[in-house]
């Protein structure tokens, strides 16, 4: 890569400007929320600072990438085609009409919508950027303790040329597929954690069958994880009755108690 530049984007945090400034160099951040829509929250905004100037940051990036939410990128375009394209991709639409505000730069969400991308889709997310790299995990690895780097490389990069006024960007269905797992994810996460007898695949199937069953809301589907953990093993009628969430839950209990205390009696 000739010419090229390392970055780091990294998340805001209350404490980020002041580590910034007691551990970098020369941080200069700049703003990523600066000259876009979201320039009101400016001060909450992720900050990009240059590697070369603050070693010090970008070693300790690497060496303790817990410490840091945020990615790391290189290329060879200038500093101000680069932001240009990082503020353009904040902005996205999904399901039509609707419009929202992509959080890539969390790990987190980097981790499920990254790997989402196949190769065209890539060379237009990435744009400028030749490298992407970043330490994190989904949920799904959270739970099996499985954090790692990840990494993207775009080789089109050094081609690529910005556009005048580029297009508003738009979730493909794997994209949206993939941040829809990250909230499916994240929902049963927090309810895995307060248990211990369940991994955390055989929660996901559970989880999986009651929104089969037409359980959407947390309330339900924290009600109907408790109920089937409570009585895992045991068959569930093959239909519930037609009513409320807690109508039909409290058929659920029942029946799940009358066939275990059947299994019971005929062990």
């Amino acid at each position: 890569m000739s010419n090229s530049q390392s970055w780091l984007l990294l998340e805001y945090t209350d404490d980020l400007p002041e580590r910034l400034y007691r551990l970098g160099e020369n941080p200069n951040p700049y703003r990523l929320f600066d000259e876009t829509e979201l320039e009101l929250y400016a001060e909450q905004s992720p900050l990009l600072i240059s590697t070369h100037e603050n070693p010090s940051v970008a070693a300790d990036f690497l060496a303790q990438p817990n410490d840091w939410m945020g990615l790391k990128l290189e290329s060879s375009q200038p500093l101000q085609v680069v932001l240009q394209h990082l503020r353009h991709i904040l902005f996205v639409s999904f399901e039509g009409e609707r419009k929202g505000v992509l959080r890539y730069t969390n790990p987190r969400t980097a981790s499920y919508f990254y790997p989402s991308l196949d190769s065209s889709e890539l060379v237009t997310w990435l744009g400028p950027i030749c490298s992407l790299s970043w330490f994190g995990a989904t949920w799904r690895e959270s739970a099996e303790s499985q954090a790692c780097w990840f990494s993207q490389e775009n080789l089109r990069a050094e081609q690529w040329q910005a556009e005048a006024k580029p297009a508003p960007l738009a979730l493909g269905k794997g994209q949206t597929a993939a941040l829809q797992s990250q909230q499916t994810e994240k929902f049963l996460f927090h309810w895995w954690q307060k248990q211990s007898r369940l991994s955390f695949d055989q929660a996901f199937a559970y989880l999986q069958e009651g929104m089969n069953s037409g359980f959407l809301s947390a309330d339900s589907l924290n009600t109907y994880l408790d109920i089937r953990t409570t009585y895992r093993g045991i068959a569930t009628p093959d239909m519930l009755p037609p009513g409320s969430d807690e109508t039909r839950l409290s058929h659920l209990e029942t029946s799940l108690k009358g066939n275990a205390t059947d299994k019971e009696s005929h062990a």
